[in-house]
């Protein structure tokens, strides 16, 4: 369809077209123009279009290798191989992230002849099972650590990126990045850059909106969001540009005596309609507060949510002292949040996945679906289709 045809066509109009398309056109064609994005996410007319299936991504040990599977897939929509069987069996290959439909694998292997490490990644399309290989990474020395993240969004580009952190395991500093761009098929390094500043990332929780990547630092103690955006621009090797964003700083979450929060603590990134969202339990796990910021500035946090965990789980114990790891845990965990859904998702201390319904407060469990009690999940990434065909890249064996 002619651009120029559809701008002149009215709203109302162009919902009733898109409503009509079988569901996986309706999947291509809203990155094909961007105000077709706004159509899908607006209250006004989210209720007439498809609805694009969503569910959790989940990894858990099996055995002697790392499985992944998805749980919570819409039954009426064609199911998803969550198990990415399609992939190559490679012995422990990691889930890293998952990024607007695209799903970032990891596997590493031992040079024992120079005692280095070399990561190797695979980005695949579950819905399409279309995959790709990366060229290798720089090696790494023996105890080197690695954060990778992918970085895609169709609306903006059909290319995508992965950063490749590498921390010093000592400090836990970053000493270097390596990004992968499709388009140009190879790996540019940007250490000198980097250095400089020398922020901790922590976890790899991150968001892709609008063009800018959002991820957790810290820095001298201070928690805050680093901003990387110019993507489109390392197509002349010029490497992205970088802020920070102060995150809020509310005395109810901060812990008393000066305790650190554990991995049940941890603050949740999450966006919708512009906006980006930070969740974050309160000190003793009676509450949820979520803030909300505009991405196109001015960065100022206000508070949207007070969700009373209390209320839902029926409890008042939601909070403990660990002394192994000497920080404090919440009985909790969240692992998605989606504004515009009216969810959150959380893991309970019982392996237990459920959703929290916003607007009302209940709490369910996640009974439609099967979920296994014998095994530990120990990564969940909110997952959303997508129909696109992989971006072009380097051809694998």
């Amino acid at each position: 369809m002619d651009p120029m045809v559809v701008g002149t066509l009215p709203d109302d109009l162009v919902v009733e077209v898109l409503s009509r398309l079988p569901f996986k056109s309706f999947c291509r064609f809203k990155c094909v123009y961007k105000p077709w994005v706004a159509f899908s996410s607006n209250p006004n007319y989210h209720e007439n279009l498809p609805k694009i299936p969503t569910s959790l991504f989940c990894q858990y040990q099996d055995q002697d290798k790392k499985a992944t599977k998805l749980i919570g897939q819409p039954r009426n929509v064609e199911q998803i191989d969550g198990a990415l069987s399609f992939l190559p069996q490679y012995p422990q290959l990691e889930l890293m992230v998952c990024c607007n439909g695209l799903v970032l694998c990891m596997r590493r292997s031992m040079d024992w002849s120079n005692r280095t490490i070399i990561y190797r990644f695979i980005v695949c399309n579950p819905a399409t099972r279309e995959w790709t290989k990366l060229p290798d990474s720089r090696p790494y020395q023996e105890h080197g650590i690695c954060d990778a993240m992918l970085v895609f969004n169709p609306s903006c580009s059909p290319q995508f990126y992965v950063l490749n952190f590498k921390r010093d395991p000592l400090t836990s500093f970053l000493s270097g990045l390596e990004v992968f761009s499709s388009n140009l098929s190879t790996w540019l390094g940007y250490d000198a850059w980097w250095n400089s500043g020398k922020p901790t990332v922590i976890g790899y929780r991150h968001l892709f909106i609008d063009g800018s990547l959002y991820l957790f630092s810290l820095r001298r103690n201070s928690r805050r969001i680093l901003v990387l955006n110019g993507f489109e621009a390392m197509s002349s090797r010029i490497p992205p540009s970088r802020r920070t964003i102060k995150l809020p700083n509310d005395p109810s979450v901060e812990s008393p005596n000066g305790l650190s929060f554990g991995m049940y603590t941890r603050g949740f990134f999450g966006h919708s309609l512009g906006a980006l969202h930070f969740a974050l339990p309160e000190v003793d796990g009676s509450a949820i507060r979520i803030w909300s910021i505009d991405v196109s500035g001015p960065y100022k946090w206000s508070m949207k949510h007070r969700l009373s965990m209390r209320d839902a789980f029926g409890r008042d114990d939601l909070a403990h002292y660990d002394f192994t790891q000497q920080c404090r845990n919440c009985a909790y965990k969240i692992v998605a949040l989606d504004l515009e859904s009216d969810v959150i998702f959380l893991l309970d201390q019982e392996n237990q996945v459920r959703s929290y319904a916003i607007s009302t407060g209940k709490l369910h469990e996640l009974n439609d679906i099967e979920q296994d009690h014998e095994h530990s999940y120990n990564k969940f990434f909110y997952y959303i289709a997508c129909y696109l065909k992989l971006p072009a890249s380097v051809p694998f064996p």
